[in-house]
C-alpha cells in the first residue's frame, strides 16, 4: 500500500508603521552623517531607520563616496541575531499638507530577508535633493519619513493538524451596535435639535458611552421619565457625529482627511465632547487638530485649547511655539497669538518666557 503523507505551510503577515520624523532638517550640511530613529516594534522584532540627507557612502564599491545629491534611507533590524525575519517593507515622505493619507516617492514591497547577515535594506538613492524640495514635505525645517513594515511568518504542520483547527471570525459587536443606528432597531427616545432635526436613539447606549448622559436618563432628572429630549446649543451636524462615535467607536470617513471641513469639526465636536464628558472623543479631536498646528493658527489653537480645558492640546501647541525662537518671532506678529494674550495674558508672557530661555 502506497503511504502518503501531506503538510501545509500557512503564510500570515503583521503589518506596522513607524512616522520618523527628522526635525532641523537644515543642520546636518554636506556630509556623510546619518539619523537614526528610535527602535521600535513591529511583527515581534526590533526596527530602526537610519536617513541620510546627503547620502551614504557606496562600501560594495570602492568606498565611492555618497554623491551628495540623493538622500539615502534603510531599515535595520536590531535584534537579527536571534534569526532571520521575511518581511515586505515601504518608505515614502510624509506630506505635512495630508498627514493622514498623503504619501509622496513611495519606494519598496519587494519581500526581502533579514539577516545576521545582512540586517539592513533600503534605498542610496531614495530622493534626489531637487525632488525633496520641490516635494513640499519639508515644513517648518522638518521632515517625516513614513516606513511600512509587514512581517511574514509561516507555520508548518500536517493536513490532518489543520482539519482539526476552528476558525474564529473576528468580532462582530462594533458592527451590530452600529446597525442599531442606522436602522433604528428598538430606539426608545427621540433626541430634538432645533424645530425641524430629530434623531432616534437608545437610551442605554447614550448612557453607556456618557456619565452626563446617564445621569439624565437613568436618574431622578425629569428626562429620566420622558420618551423625547431636547438638546440646545449643539449643532445638528455636530450631534449627528457624536451618535456615530457612540454606537461606533469611530469617526466619520471624512473626519480623516485634511480639510477646513474636518478641522472646523474636530473643534466643535472637541466641545461637545467635553460637554458630555467623553474623554477619548475629545482626546481624538485634540490629536487632530495637533497634527494641522502651524504659524497662523497656533495662537487661535492654543486660545481655544484654554478656553475648553484640554491640557495636552495646550501642551502640543506651546511645544511647538517654543520649540523654534525664529518661528515663534512669527507667531508673535499672528493675530492669533494677540487673541490669546488678551484672553490669557499670564500664559502668553509665560510661553514668552519659554521660547527666549535659552
Amino acid at each position: 500500500m502506497e503511504n502518503v503523507t501531506a503538510s501545509t505551510n500557512r503564510l500570515s503577515s503583521v503589518t506596522g508603521v513607524h512616522l520618523f520624523k527628522i526635525a532641523g532638517h537644515s543642520l546636518i550640511n554636506g556630509t556623510d552623517l546619518y539619523i537614526m530613529s528610535k527602535t521600535f516594534r513591529i511583527g515581534g522584532h526590533d526596527w530602526a531607520i537610519q536617513y541620510y540627507p546627503y547620502g551614504q557612502k557606496q562600501k560594495d564599491d570602492g568606498n565611492k563616496e555618497a554623491d551628495g545629491e540623493h538622500a539615502s534611507v534603510f531599515l535595520y533590524l536590531m535584534d537579527a541575531a536571534k534569526g532571520n525575519v521575511r518581511a515586505n517593507y515601504w518608505f515614502s515622505l510624509q506630506d505635512p499638507a495630508s498627514p493622514a493619507t498623503g504619501e509622496k516617492n513611495k519606494r519598496g514591497g519587494g519581500t526581502t530577508d533579514f539577516s545576521s547577515k545582512v540586517s539592513a535594506w533600503g534605498y542610496r538613492k531614495f530622493v534626489s535633493k531637487a525632488d525633496l524640495a520641490a516635494s513640499g514635505c519639508i515644513k517648518d525645517d522638518c521632515l517625516v519619513i513614513k516606513c511600512t513594515i509587514e512581517v511574514i511568518t509561516s507555520e508548518h504542520f500536517d493536513d490532518h493538524g489543520e482539519d482539526a483547527v476552528v476558525a474564529v471570525p473576528p468580532s462582530e459587536l462594533i458592527n451590530n451596535v452600529g446597525g442599531l443606528l442606522d436602522n433604528g432597531l428598538k430606539a426608545d427616545m427621540t433626541v430634538k435639535i432645533g424645530l425641524f432635526k430629530r434623531f432616534k436613539v437608545h437610551a442605554c447606549i447614550l448612557a453607556a458611552q456618557s456619565p452626563v448622559f446617564r445621569a439624565q436618563l437613568c436618574g431622578s432628572m425629569l428626562e429620566s421619565r420622558r420618551s423625547s429630549i431636547r438638546i440646545k446649543d449643539v449643532d445638528a451636524t455636530v450631534f449627528e457625529v457624536l451618535l456615530h462615535y457612540m454606537y461606533k467607536d469611530s469617526l466619520p470617513a471624512f473626519m480623516e482627511e485634511s480639510t477646513e471641513e474636518a478641522t472646523n469639526m474636530a473643534q466643535h465636536l472637541l466641545v461637545t465632547a467635553d460637554r458630555y464628558a467623553i474623554e477619548r472623543l475629545k482626546l481624538l479631536c485634540a490629536n487632530k487638530l495637533s497634527k494641522t498646528l502651524d504659524v497662523n493658527n497656533v495662537g487661535f489653537t492654543l486660545d481655544f485649547a484654554e478656553r475648553n480645558n484640554c491640557q495636552q492640546l495646550k501642551d502640543c501647541c506651546v511645544k511647538y511655539m517654543v520649540r523654534d525662537r525664529k518661528r515663534f518671532t512669527e507667531i508673535m506678529k499672528t493675530k492669533g497669538f494677540m487673541q490669546l494674550t488678551q484672553n490669557y495674558g499670564s500664559l502668553g508672557s509665560e510661553i514668552i518666557d519659554k521660547a527666549f530661555a535659552n
